[in-house]
């Protein structure tokens, strides 16, 4: 590699183990080398080679582009039978060389590595026309290899110094014809080992009968040799050695790696739980970050769309999100195109098509949230005509029902079992109707400003007129009078779940603005009374989740809101730093599946939004309240962001009985203050420049 590019691999050292941030781009699925689903047959996607091409000559050092070990649809051919293909595909791979760049092709993530080596790995590496473009890049012939019967294991296992997405490069020095097995794991099994994954003895193994996923296995030359997968990454803590009998820390090096999006904030408080919970949060979706925001670097690697919405207002105050979140939606355009629907995971190899508002409707939030956030006008006008398409769609399937969803779609994923240490299942008891309706009318309210901001009046007063009647039907038949809550009209009872009252089936209609007026505070009350009533503890899945802290910090109920916040038995989020959590969990047991899932991590959205008060964000921050809650319970807490016309900030702290609050606000941008300690308050508009205000702290 050229000498001014060894900037993007610069290492670091945590104790023996060093760290290697790349700069990565991973376009999979949508933007592939090989066009496979074209009605020609399989085809080097020559669009796609020029995208690559054009970011490797910008300074990219690493492209991992996609390529999946499927039939093509039309002609019944592998990739590999296409000679063609592999011609073009020669000429592209030496322009990208040239530049210093490094292209590895990803295997579609969650088919089964074994899978793939036999069925089209192995081919490719025979076959006359591959052999000597594929070899630099897929050099597969270690991963062909039996295993030994019984293989020795090198202990203890490696463990990296937090939750990692990426690779290991181990220097191996073993005799001739050793066989080295390496598996990468989130978890140790109760004897110590790595928690495989996939065949007869391994978790999850119906989805990978034939072998274990996140194994790599190397045959030993004899010499020194540095082992390393060349077309994959994995989600791992720990790494276990197999067959191997002189090996040290020393001798592993841990790649890291991740989308280059931008860190542009900074948050920080009096309580260092909650500074451990933030950090959890923003490794949690840089682990995630490949390619697409997936759900796990571990077991589906998906861009699934729930997921995404679940965490869309953290993502943008803790990253530069704008072509990186306009990449994702432009999927899920192309997806609108290809099946007349934005499915539950984009890309898709036609899976998940049915409509489902708790999923896709990130399809209308993200670009509403990129004007918000980044000021990008222009995206919400190119894409208006596919966002009404799918806006009037859900109108009219909708309205053919009497406006109240059914049962199918997702909904409110991965609620409480009841214990700790319950199996779990994800399925939400209560059904998806309360939470689809709901989508849907938050779907076209985000429309109607939508419309408002590119002056579209009349399509405005439809989506709010379709709104409106959605809003009337799901209170008709959701609301109970008697008891002041929302309740569902179904329960499937799972685990130890109380179908008595649902906090998600009452904070969706709060935070949308569906509850009429004078059932408010009733609602709310209840709300309120059910955490007091659970002590303090959450029983929401991740639809639920995003809204508890912002319903209760909102609405004068900050005292509940800092006791959740700060919880600590299960489940709460900080159980899950009573455990040892660095990475945020998929569920709220210990049993959870996966240790690597950002989904219910969306406290983060309040520390920024409730704790340092900037929130109500419009128009790349032209415009924006600066509204910190002081009575949280913390002495002190300091927000910065890098925003689109410079640094948004606020720090507070609370001492001697007064309250200092220093903020920020860039030049071009107005903040409305407002600020209640007590019963003082202080309450101006600002223009750029930098303020302190003080305001006595309650007695």
């Amino acid at each position: 590699m050229d000498a001014k590019y060894e900037a993007l691999f610069t290492p670091w050292k945590i104790g023996n183990v060093e760290i290697k941030n790349r700069i990565v781009m991973c376009p999979m699925g949508g933007t592939s080398l090989f066009g496979w689903f074209e009605l020609t047959g399989c085809g080097f996607d020559k669009e796609a080679a020029k995208l690559f091409l054009e970011r490797a000559q910008n300074n990219v050092g690493l492209i991992i582009p996609g390529i999946a070990p499927l039939r093509d649809t039309f002609w019944g051919k592998w990739l590999w039978q296409n000679p063609k293909m592999f011609e073009e595909l020669k000429e592209f791979m030496d322009e990208i060389h040239k530049t210093g760049a490094k292209l590895f092709i990803q295997l579609t993530a969650g088919m089964g590595r074994s899978w793939a080596i036999t069925e089209l790995v192995a081919p490719l590496h025979k076959n006359k026309f591959s052999r000597a473009i594929l070899k630099p890049i897929l050099d597969t012939s270690h991963e062909l290899a039996s295993p030994s019967a019984q293989p020795a294991r090198w202990a203890p296992d490696i463990e990296c110094p937090e939750m990692t997405t990426g690779w290991s490069a181990i220097k191996l020095i073993e005799p001739e014809g050793t066989q080295i097995t390496v598996t990468y794991g989130e978890k140790l099994t109760e004897n110590g080992l790595v928690q495989k994954i996939g065949k007869d003895s391994g978790h999850n193994a119906e989805w990978w009968p034939d072998a274990y996923i996140q194994q790599d296995k190397f045959i030993s030359g004899g010499e020194e040799f540095v082992f390393g997968p060349k077309f994959s990454y994995k989600g791992f803590k720990y790494i276990q050695v197999d067959g191997c009998k002189n090996l040290c820390a020393d001798d592993v090096v841990i790649y890291k790696t991740a989308n280059d999006v931008e860190v542009i904030s900074d948050f920080e408080c009096s309580d260092e739980m909650l500074n451990r919970l933030h950090a959890v949060m923003r490794r949690t979706l840089l682990n995630n970050f490949q390619g697409k925001p997936t759900d796990t670097p571990v077991w589906e690697k998906n861009g699934w769309l729930g997921d995404a919405s679940c965490a869309l207002e953290t993502m943008m105050y803790n990253f530069g999100m704008d072509s990186y979140m306009q990449s994702f939606v432009d999927t899920m355009a192309d997806c609108l195109h290809e099946y007349g629907c934005v499915p539950v995971i984009v890309p898709t190899a036609d899976w998940g098509l049915g409509n489902s508002p708790v999923w896709n409707t990130i399809f209308v939030f993200a670009p509403l949230a990129l004007y918000n956030f980044c000021g990008n006008k222009a995206y919400l006008e190119k894409l208006y005509p596919d966002l009404r398409a799918f806006a009037l769609k859900d109108i009219e399937e909708l309205n053919a029902i009497g406006n109240v969803w059914g049962t199918r779609g997702l909904s409110d994923w991965l609620s409480p079992m009841g214990e700790a240490d319950d199996d779990i299942d994800p399925n939400p008891s209560e059904g998806a109707e309360i939470c689809c309706t709901a989508y849907v009318f938050a779907m076209l309210r985000a429309m109607v400003k939508i419309a408002d901001i590119l002056g579209k009046t009349d399509d405005a007063a439809e989506y709010g007129a379709a709104a409106e009647a959605i809003a009337e039907a799901f209170n008709k038949k959701f609301y109970n009078p008697e008891k002041g809550i929302y309740e569902t009209t179904v329960w499937n009872q799972k685990g130890k779940r109380d179908g008595s009252y649902r906090q998600t089936s009452n904070l969706l209609p709060l935070a949308f603005g569906m509850v009429e007026k004078e059932n408010r505070e009733r609602v709310l009350k209840n709300l309120a009374d059910s955490f007091v009533a659970r002590g303090y503890r959450l029983d929401t899945g991740c639809t639920g989740t995003k809204y508890i802290l912002p319903v209760l910090f909102e609405n004068g109920y900050a005292d509940i809101a800092t006791k959740v916040m700060l919880q600590t038995g299960y489940p709460s989020w900080g159980f899950w730093i009573q455990n040892g959590a660095d990475s945020a969990w998929e569920s709220w047991e210990r049993t959870t599946r996966s240790q690597n899932h950002y989904f219910l991590g969306t406290y983060d959205e309040a520390f920024y939004a409730y704790l340092g008060g900037i929130r109500n964000i419009r128009n790349g921050y032209e415009s924006f309240d600066i509204i910190p809650v002081l009575d949280c319970g913390l002495d002190w807490v300091k927000v910065k962001i890098k925003t689109p016309r410079g640094v948004v900030s606020c720090e507070w702290q609370k001492k001697n009985g007064v309250c200092t609050v220093k903020v920020c606000v860039p030049d071009n941008s107005t903040a409305n203050l407002h600020l209640v300690c007590g019963d003082k308050s202080v309450a101006e508009t600002l223009s750029g420049g930098e303020y302190e205000f003080t305001v006595p702290t309650a007695t």
